[in-house]
This record gives structure tokens, sequence and C-alpha cells, in this order.
């Protein structure tokens, strides 16, 4: 008999082998690149949530200048109103009247 037909299924087991190890190394590299994606998109989002926060901070301390800013701008045009300067005067300076009746209401730094 010849050897070669006894061979041949040992060649094909052999050939099946091969396949099912590189079709189970395939896999493995596939699952890896998937699980290092999915990594690398948690950590995208975390720091695209970390980013919005932050702006969303920042315009609103925007907004606070751009109103602080406003009303300096209106304080420095010199077209204020006897009221604002009053309303001025009793904020900032804790000025009053003669006639003003004042009432402490026991808290504050003691003056």
């Amino acid at each position: 008999m010849d050897d070669r037909q006894y061979d041949i299924p040992y060649r094909k087991e052999e050939n099946e082998r091969k396949k099912i190890g590189v079709s189970l190394g395939l896999r493995c590299f596939l699952l890896l690149i998937l699980v290092l994606a999915m990594v690398v998109f948690a950590s995208r989002m975390l720091t695209f949530h970390e980013l919005t926060e932050q702006k969303e901070a920042l315009q609103a301390q925007k907004e606070k200048y751009e109103a602080q800013i406003e009303r300096m701008e209106h304080y420095l045009d010199g077209s204020m109103s006897y009221e604002d300067i009053i309303r001025i005067a009793r904020e900032k300076y804790n000025l009053v009247f003669p006639d003003d009746t004042i009432i402490y209401s026991g808290q504050g730094d003691g003056k």
C-alpha cells in the first residue's frame, strides 16, 4: 500500500487545527481591539462631560462679569440720576440722610 493514503487524513486534521488556531487568535485580537476601543471611548466621554461642565461654569461667570461691566459703564457714563447716586451712597458707603431712622438688627460686624 501507498503511504500517501494514510497521510492525507492526518494532513486534513492538521490543516483544520491550524484554521481553528488562526480563527481563535483572530477572535482574541479582535476582542482586544474592541475592548481597547471601548476604554478609549469611555475615557473621551468622561473628558467631554468634564469640559461641558467647565464650559457652563465659565459661561455663568462670563455673564456675571458682563453684568458687572455694564453697571460700571453706566456708573462711569456720568448719566446717573439722583436716585442712582442716593442708592450707591446708601449701599456702598452706608450713608444716610439726617432725617433717616436707623434700625440696628444686632447682626453685622459691630459698626
